[in-house]
């Protein structure tokens, strides 16, 4: 995602902003997120801890040669406006180590999970998940991070949410070509029925 596409989402004025498939080049997290700040004053930015080579996922392209060049960098970037939630947002931890060996790429800097509170209701806290799905080539690798992010929200049901994601799924079926049909519709199938249904609550 370009600055410019980013500018164009902010001027809405949204109080919660969830960014996917954010380019950036490597060791250049501290400085995107100070210049994003400087550029968003009325939002605190949140960019994940890790990132991962854009090459770690086969459908993740970079937009320019120069980001081929500099080897980019994927990553979530979540904007919490200050005139709502009080800036001491905390990190939620959505895996355990143990998982991340099978989580692959999935573990660094595809999920960013913060929770904060707003400023009229100090005593309940919101839960901001911000997911770029792995891609449905990768639909072992999108059936562990659901089975994880399900776990996490079964087990805290009270907890208020706002999700924002990449799923690389749908919830309907139209549009695919034949030769990517049958991939896509177990996919979009699996979505519907062991993330949206299980989650409606």
């Amino acid at each position: 995602m370009a600055l410019p596409y980013i500018v164009q989402t902010m001027q809405k004025g949204g109080a919660v902003v969830l960014l996917q498939e954010v380019l950036t080049r490597k060791r250049t997290t501290v400085r995107v997120r100070r210049e994003l700040r400087q550029t968003f004053p009325k939002y605190k930015c949140y960019i994940a801890g890790s990132h991962v080579d854009v090459g770690n996922d086969e459908n993740d392209r970079t937009p320019t040669e120069e980001y081929e060049r500099s080897k980019a960098r994927i990553t979530a970037v979540t904007f919490l406006q200050k005139r709502v939630f009080q800036t001491n947002a905390l990190v939620r931890t959505w895996h355990n180590p143990r998982d991340i060996s099978a989580l692959e790429h999935m573990a660094q800097g595809r999920v960013l999970w913060r929770k904060a509170k707003t400023h009229d209701n100090h005593d309940v806290s919101i839960s901001m998940v911000n997911l770029h799905q792995a891609t449905a080539k990768r639909h072992d690798l999108q059936r562990q991070v659901t089975y994880l992010l399900r776990a996490m929200i079964d087990a805290a049901l009270t907890q208020r949410r706002i999700m924002g994601s990449d799923f690389n799924a749908a919830l309907s079926c139209y549009g695919y070509t034949p030769s990517a049909s049958a991939l896509y519709d177990t996919v979009d199938r699996f979505f519907r029925t062991s993330y949206i249904q299980r989650t409606e609550h």
